[in-house]
């Protein structure tokens, strides 16, 4: 648990601020706005004031579950059994907590590279997780996920990212078709000034991993398919309440983006990742965690979930068939932003089987 720095005062509360695991029960929050407390970080190990010394309409406790949603009808669609069922799927990222509620039933293979054996769980792993394949917060909560932990922080290297990679299709060279993983989520892009390793390497696998068919999702998927962040804060499935993502307002986390986001055209489609409950790796068992933006890494899963909905669905559709359905479904909202659409890109895959 973090050291609570706040614990003699909280004057005022700038946006941004990460309140993960702090006792902030002797504080008053209620001459700050709403606006200002959607963009904090917090946890269910964060300890808030009553209600009554917070806002009107901020209530933390909703908030955590309400971000868990994935929204935009995916809810129904799970109703309905498009889940990602029988969809053997993999993420290649940090390490993971395999104890999670969230995800663990889903995962059939875990696998360490590197330096990983020896870290600590991080946080992007389970929040990656959590938003492809988790129980409550994913996209395709029936799929069936098979991970790859590569190295974070200083070990960061495009060579665990290629190995972990030639290992998914040195796999599916020795199953049947039911058991290939079809998509790969990589929540990360290029270039990016914290790996070291052979860049030109990397993009070769992913060049290899495409021409074997299996679709593999990271950051530079999004500006190439013209797809951008963004998210609700509240109504998860009014696309009116959606906006492009927040995290292009945090000037510390605008510092070292390697996806340059300036490339991104304005008629970009929205692929939410603001404002999301992931599952946390920090003490409590099966705790949760409210990230105010997740930017493209919870776009990343986000987008790979839908690939294998949309496989569930037709098992013969190519990554641009779907990327093209993807836009030709797309709606526009009141201010002008393009939203993804799941009830409409199903509805169009079901009607071209």
């Amino acid at each position: 648990m973090k050291e609570n720095h706040f614990e003699e005062k909280i004057v005022s509360v700038e946006k941004f601020k990460d309140f993960r695991g702090l006792d902030l029960s002797n504080k008053d929050f209620r001459n700050i706005s709403i606006d200002i407390l959607m963009t904090t970080d917090f946890d269910s190990l964060t300890k808030w004031p009553s209600q009554e010394k917070l806002p009107v309409n901020f209530n933390p406790e909703a908030i955590l579950e309400n971000g868990k949603n994935p929204g935009l009808g995916l809810d129904e669609l799970h109703k309905q059994g498009v889940t990602g069922k029988g969809i053997n799927v993999a993420i290649i990222d940090q390490k993971l907590d395999l104890n999670h509620k969230e995800y663990s039933s889903n995962v059939v293979d875990y696998e360490e590279f590197g330096k990983s054996k020896k870290e600590d769980i991080s946080m992007h792993g389970p929040a990656v997780a959590s938003l492809f394949v988790g129980k409550s917060c994913g996209v395709a909560p029936e799929a069936r996920l098979h991970y790859k932990a590569i190295p974070s922080g200083d070990n960061q290297n495009w060579e665990y990212s290629a190995e972990s990679l030639n290992k998914i299709i040195n796999y599916n060279d020795t199953v049947e078709d039911k058991n290939k993983i079809k998509v790969v989520s990589y929540s990360n892009g290029y270039p990016n000034p914290f790996f070291k390793g052979d860049l030109d390497n990397w993009k070769k696998t992913i060049e290899k991993a495409r021409e074997s068919g299996i679709i593999v999702v990271d950051g530079n998927t999004l500006i190439d398919s013209n797809f951008i962040g963004g998210g609700s804060f509240d109504d998860k499935e009014n696309i009116d309440k959606y906006n492009k993502w927040l995290g292009l307002e945090d000037d510390k986390k605008k510092e070292g983006l390697y996806i340059p986001y300036s490339l991104q055209g304005e008629d970009g489609i929205i692929i939410p990742c603001d404002y999301r409950t992931v599952a946390s790796s920090q003490k409590e068992k099966n705790g949760y965690l409210f990230l105010h933006t997740v930017g493209i890494s919870g776009s990343v899963p986000y987008l790979a979930g839908l690939f294998s909905l949309m496989l569930q669905v037709n098992k013969n559709l190519k990554m641009e068939e779907m990327t093209k359905i993807i836009h030709d479904t797309a709606i526009t909202n009141k201010n002008g932003l393009k939203i993804i659409n799941p009830k409409g890109i199903i509805d169009l895959v079901k009607s071209i089987l």
